[in-house]
């Protein structure tokens, strides 16, 4: 046994340098090239700090309780979300197993017989206890143990991830439905502002003030509107089921929400972010970990090229008697060292090595997707924050104006001054700007959504004239 041990701390230390000679895999030239830039989106009055806010404590800041609400239903009761919980319970269990491949196993056994053979009996009793332990000169049980890590760490960022992505789907539902809603108000409005017109123009019809065109386009326009609510209710039945699906919250209770307006995102809003900030985005971190992890699983594979020493031992007593157990005499043990390594399996080494360096290509194309993803999703909320914050005066006073123009329009046809053209065309003219206005509330509070969902969740905007100096 003696000789075994020399041999393999002589193998130890000259598979040992060999092993030195396996370079770690890096981060490709364009993610660090990613990693670094600095992607600034105009200039603005706050910085994003941090992402690192709750999601409850983010969507609070809406002051919309009954968002508030849907969301904390759906941290609670997502089945997505669960599904990821389930899946880092997983791969926690994996790390565990991973980590106890790193020590010897130990077993502690006891035994008893009794045999009879020509009318006589005699009997036997032991105890042993029983260590093994095996050590791969390639390092594979360290690089299963840091892949297993990896992937673990990875769970936990997806984890955080979907909770984001659910939130975030949740969120953008509810602001449809409240659009919905107000759109379903806007067409009953409009109802009563066409009949209104209608039963004008009928009048001046009966009079013979007007000719049978007049009434039949009032009457065709009144009809239209009395469809586009039937419309605008099937589109909120919509939305409702989908909050029940995501809250797992029954479709009444969704129904029963007290009514309120279109939400209005917090006031303060990040205009420059950079990549290090948007790098923290789970998915981000969760693709570079599976990236860490696609590493070890190649150093895993390559270590196979290496041999690995095995140990194996026990210690025990046999006695005739359970009182002889242990007594001078009575001990047995047993240690058993070997050492193994490839010999006519070096295709399926080989085979096995490049498969997980295309895992690992994999991987980190993976991970240059998301990052890009990231910045164009950024980018593109960012964008649609703007825009909505600029049209948001126009669209006001256009909806004041064609308001107005309207019920000039109604007042002056009913004393012959306009014909039934202008009517029409000025409440249709209105119709649709207080559908512009309730649209563009709705991409207001949207594209702060989106921003959300870009950055991997909420943030801390800083102003900078009221930073500590």
């Amino acid at each position: 046994m003696k000789k075994i041990l020399t041999l393999a701390l002589t193998v130890s230390c000259v598979v040992g340098l060999a092993g030195c000679a396996v370079q770690p895999v890096q981060l490709t030239e364009e993610q660090s090239r990613l990693l670094a830039s600095i992607w600034s989106y105009g200039e603005g009055t706050a910085e994003a700090k941090s992402l690192r806010v709750p999601p409850a404590q983010w969507w609070s800041s809406w002051k919309d309780p009954s968002l508030n609400m849907l969301v904390e239903a759906t941290l609670k009761n997502n089945t997505d979300i669960a599904q990821a919980q389930a899946n880092l319970r997983s791969a926690m269990a994996s790390l565990t197993a991973a980590t106890s491949q790193l020590f010897p196993t130990a077993t502690l056994g006891a035994d008893g017989a009794r045999n009879r053979r020509n009318n006589t009996s005699t009997e036997s009793f032991g105890a042993d206890a029983a260590a093994a332990w095996s050590f791969s000169f390639g390092g594979k049980d360290v690089s299963s143990r840091r892949a297993a890590q990896a992937s673990a760490l990875a769970s936990e960022l997806s984890l955080e991830d979907t909770k984001s992505a659910m939130t975030s789907e949740v969120a953008l539902t509810y602001v449809n439905l409240r659009l919905a809603q107000s759109r379903l108000a806007i067409a009953r409005q409009s109802v009563k502002s066409y009949e209104e017109a209608k039963n004008l123009t009928q009048w001046r019809y009966q009079a013979g003030l007007v000719s049978a065109t007049d009434y039949e386009q009032a009457n065709a326009q009144f009809e239209n509107a009395k469809a586009s609510i039937a419309t605008n209710m099937h589109n909120i039945l919509q939305y409702e089921t989908a909050l029940s699906r995501l809250t797992v919250l029954p479709l009444s209770e969704i129904q029963n929400l007290p009514s309120a307006d279109i939400p209005t995102p917090p006031g303060k809003i990040a205009v420059s972010i950079p990549a290090d900030v948007i790098s923290l985005r789970p998915d981000v971190l969760a693709a570079r970990e599976t990236v860490r992890a696609a590493m070890e699983n190649v150093r895993v594979a390559q270590a196979d090229y290496f041999p690995t020493l095995s140990l194996s031992g026990s210690i025990g007593t046999a006695a005739a008697t359970v009182g002889a157990l242990g007594a001078s005499g009575t001990g047995i043990g047993a240690l058993v060292g070997a050492l193994s390594m490839p010999f006519l399996n070096w295709g399926d080494v080989v085979a096995g090595t490049e498969t997980q360096k295309a895992n690992l290509d994999r991987a980190q194309a993976q991970y240059t997707q998301t990052l890009v993803a990231a910045l164009e999703e950024t980018e593109n909320a960012l964008s649609g924050i703007r825009s909505s914050a600029a049209k948001k005066m126009s669209l006001k006073t256009a909806t004041e104006s064609s308001q107005l123009a309207a019920q000039l329009a109604l007042q002056q046809y009913s004393s012959g001054l306009e014909d039934y053209q202008t009517v029409l065309t000025t409440q249709r003219s209105w119709l649709t700007a207080q559908d512009n206005e309730a649209s563009n509330q709705a991409d207001w509070a949207i594209a702060h959504i989106d921003l959300y969902r870009a950055l991997g969740g909420g943030w801390v905007p800083t102003d900078p004239n009221n930073e500590e100096k």
